[in-house]
């Protein structure tokens, strides 16, 4: 099973934001349990020196997987029966917009949702935040995932979604829900330059989080996290709206819709709270997952 970790840039002075977790989770993790640092082409060297000492962790560079994953070689040993063209397209683009000369250093948080999004659809196991590692004592086994997963703040459904079609955008009417923030939806379309979003359902859920998922390879539920992200990326780079002054708050609620979206695909309704890892509060501006021994350490976002 695999674990991925993400950072874009180059390393903070800061350690602890970027390479303190997941050296800690290299010494925890078993056998047969490899992990994943992703990074910026320019910055591999240097993130292989930081974790020479471990043997399981790998360092990859995000623009050069992009590029081989065209390849021909690449789709035959990998891809099998499925077909990752869109996705790896989509992905380029996005970290392409995120590392242009235009587009704020903030705004690689956004890219960062995308690409552990695209990590779960075309490679699967789990992506952490840099600031998630483990906590306490006793044995550490990390599950592999059987369904696409995210934690819960909240174990009482504390947030109102709407889940409708985008049925005056070309091409979407059979590709399957959106489910937005229903106090947002209206914004994030805007941004489409959609119009108002359309009528739905609503439906209630618990406070999701990003900061780990986890999800089989070529899930149904991780195609549609990924594929909502994407469609309104699109729509948003086409409307000039990728960089304004809202877009970091549509950015926000694109990913925690395209999260649930991906948590209740196929569910007739609503995420099930199998599906959820409920959270509770730590000290020192941290959050725990109790049955997966984990701890998120929240830094403050750069992404305003």
């Amino acid at each position: 099973m695999d674990v991925h970790y993400t950072w874009i840039g180059p390393p903070p002075t800061d350690r602890s934001r970027d390479i303190d977790e997941p050296k800690r989770l290299a010494a925890r993790v078993g056998k047969g349990v490899k992990i994943y640092f992703w990074c910026l082409d320019a910055q591999v060297a240097g993130y292989q020196r930081d974790f020479a000492a471990h043997s399981n962790v790998t360092v990859r560079g995000m623009q050069a997987f992009l590029t081989g994953a065209t390849t021909k070689a690449y789709r035959w040993y990998y891809w099998y029966q499925e077909s990752d063209d869109w996705a790896v397209a989509a992905m380029t683009d996005i970290l392409n917009w995120g590392l242009a000369q235009g587009t704020p250093t903030s705004y690689r948080a956004f890219v960062k949702d995308a690409w552990s999004l695209f990590l779960m659809y075309t490679w699967g196991g789990y992506v952490l935040d840099a600031g998630v590692g483990p906590h306490g004592g006793g044995a550490f086994v990390l599950p592999e995932p059987t369904a696409f997963m995210s934690p819960s703040l909240t174990q009482e459904d504390a947030l109102m979604m709407r889940r409708f079609r985008l049925s005056r955008l070309a091409g979407w009417q059979g590709q399957g829900d959106v489910t937005l923030n229903e106090m947002r939806a209206d914004e994030v379309c805007e941004a489409m330059n959609y119009g108002a979003a359309d009528d739905g359902e609503g439906e209630m859920c618990p406070q999701i989080e990003v900061w780990m998922l986890a999800s089989p390879r070529y899930s149904k539920g991780a195609w549609a996290a990924l594929r909502q992200y994407c469609v309104v990326w699109k729509e948003m780079q086409q409307n000039n709206t990728l960089v304004s002054a809202s877009a970091p708050q549509v950015f926000r609620y694109l990913i925690a819709g395209s999260v649930y979206n991906g948590l209740s695909h196929g569910q007739n309704g609503t995420a099930p709270r199998s599906s959820l890892w409920f959270c509770q509060n730590g000290q020192n501006s941290t959050v725990e997952v109790p049955v997966l021994k984990l701890r998120k350490t929240y830094h403050g976002s750069s992404a305003h």
